[in-house]
């Protein structure tokens, strides 16, 4: 049995509902309208990235398993993979900020963004080391590290989405 499959399991259903969530938020207050922000987009497509990329991470293993592929080779490249995701993800969600101007957005909230960058360089250190073996040597922990920040950016934005809502409606 793969090393941490009911974990897997358990995340990749809280991925599938946050996904799912995610175009509830989008149809609710004015947002439904088509009338989004430039924040509002970049919360929605944050979410929904993160949920897919979350679930697919959660899956992906059990394949690799299946295929007779050994757990230290599934938790590296998974932990290799993952790392340049998030790196991906950052510097991409950062463009979005400069070209939409979200900044510029009253409803915008520095700290989560300080955070959740802040965040991201231990967690892409972590995915590092148990990708070459060090430390952490190709380990479920590690690779755990990389998935729950993913479902911290996720709860981080519809939070951020909802909190909002009341703000719309009015």
């Amino acid at each position: 049995m793969l090393q941490g499959s009911d974990v897997l399991t358990i995340l990749a259903e809280i991925f599938v509902a946050f996904a799912g969530f995610t175009g509830i938020v989008a149809a609710l207050g004015h947002r439904s309208e088509g009338k989004w922000r430039p924040v509002d987009v970049i919360r929605f497509q944050t979410m929904l990235q993160a949920s897919l990329a979350g679930l697919v991470f959660s899956v992906v293993p059990f394949g690799f398993h299946y295929f007779g592929v050994a757990e230290a080779i599934t938790w590296g490249f998974g932990s290799a993979l993952l790392a340049v995701y998030v790196v991906y993800f950052i510097v991409t969600t950062i463009q979005k900020h400069k070209k939409l101007r979200a900044t510029d957005d009253p409803d915008f909230v520095p700290g989560v963004r300080l955070v959740l960058l802040t965040l991201a360089v231990p967690v892409v250190a972590s995915q590092l080391l148990n990708a070459i073996g060090v430390g952490l040597l190709h380990s479920f922990s590690g690779f755990l590290v990389g998935l729950l920040y993913l479902l911290l950016m996720c709860c981080a934005m519809f939070v951020l989405l909802l909190r909002f809502v009341r703000t719309d409606a009015s």
